[in-house]
């Protein structure tokens, strides 16, 4: 009789344990679920839920909603931040174009064999060139750089883009080769963004190679890849995943009249066209390169 009641005890208290088991596990799994709807919906103001009593669960879960609070919160400063950062940027850039514009224009009145002429000719257009970076890139990053899509011929905007600015390779004295298919490259972008994306790739190019430049266009399972390369000798491994960062710029580069914003601008525009832009080493020393790879869906494929 004894050993009946201590077994019926036992198996009650089985139950109950394995009940319990199963009820927390199915809450872990549930809370599992909806935290990782949580974090594909960060900016909503969700919460975890534990639907079976449990002191020590509970504390997990509170921590856990503390924590995803703390997220939106830092989430919602830095939003907040980037956001006054791209408006000050604007507003810098507006508000010295103009009077920088003017300098310009009275430099250019002045006696060509003033040598002091060319030299502050020479800083105040880097200095053009600098504010309309800024400016571009603020638009970029606010939105306001209206893409309107629609087919056009990589090939020929290459060629057209690559001759344009053939000058500033030559300036460099850089060994160039090109090479484009015989046929047409159609792709959805918008004229003026590729536009500005080929050049700012070009011109990081012929500010930072110093023997050797190539343009390759080529069509690779339904995508169109143009591959712009240069010597980069001094560029290390380490320094590749910072390339497209806004200001960023190898120590090797400093002094080379860069903003550090041309390859965050094109990044940034290729984004918005539905492509890709990567950047590769490859080799090593001497014969070290790098590969800045613009990827664009081909029309119709």
């Amino acid at each position: 009789m004894v050993f009946a009641i201590l077994f019926a005890i036992a198996l009650i208290a089985a139950i109950y344990f394995a009940v319990r088991f199963y009820l927390l596990r199915s809450a872990i799994v549930r809370a599992d679920g909806e935290l990782k709807d949580i974090n594909s919906h960060i900016t909503q103001n969700h919460v975890l839920r534990l639907p079976v009593p449990d002191r020590a669960l509970g504390a997990l879960m509170t921590t856990i909603n503390a924590t995803l609070q703390k997220v939106r919160e830092e989430r919602n400063s830095y939003a907040e931040r980037e956001r006054l950062f791209r408006s000050q940027i604007e507003a810098i850039s507006h508000d010295l174009r103009t009077p920088l514009t003017v300098i310009i224009g009275y430099l250019k009145l002045m006696r060509p064999d003033d040598g002091d002429r060319e030299v502050i000719l020479r800083k105040a257009q880097s200095m053009q060139k600098l504010i309309a970076a800024f400016y571009e890139y603020s638009r970029v990053i606010a939105g306001d750089f209206t893409i309107e899509m629609r087919p056009l011929d990589l090939n020929r905007t290459l060629k057209e883009v690559f001759a344009d600015n053939c000058v500033l390779l030559e300036a460099k004295e850089l060994k160039v080769a090109a090479s484009f298919p015989d046929c047409p490259v159609s792709v959805e972008a918008d004229p003026s963004a590729l536009e500005r994306v080929i050049v700012n790739l070009i011109q990081n190019a012929a500010r930072y190679a110093q023997k050797f430049f190539s343009l390759t266009l080529s069509v690779r399972e339904g995508r169109a890849v143009a591959i712009f390369e240069n010597d980069a000798k001094e560029l290390k491994e380490e320094q590749l995943p910072r390339i497209f960062d806004r200001f960023y710029m190898a120590d090797s580069s400093r002094g080379s009249g860069g903003t550090g914003l041309g390859l965050t601008i094109a990044k940034n525009l290729v984004d918005l066209m539905g492509g890709t832009l990567t950047a590769d080493l490859k080799g090593e020393g001497e014969g070290q390169m790098l590969d800045i790879v613009l990827t664009l869906p081909v029309s119709g494929q």
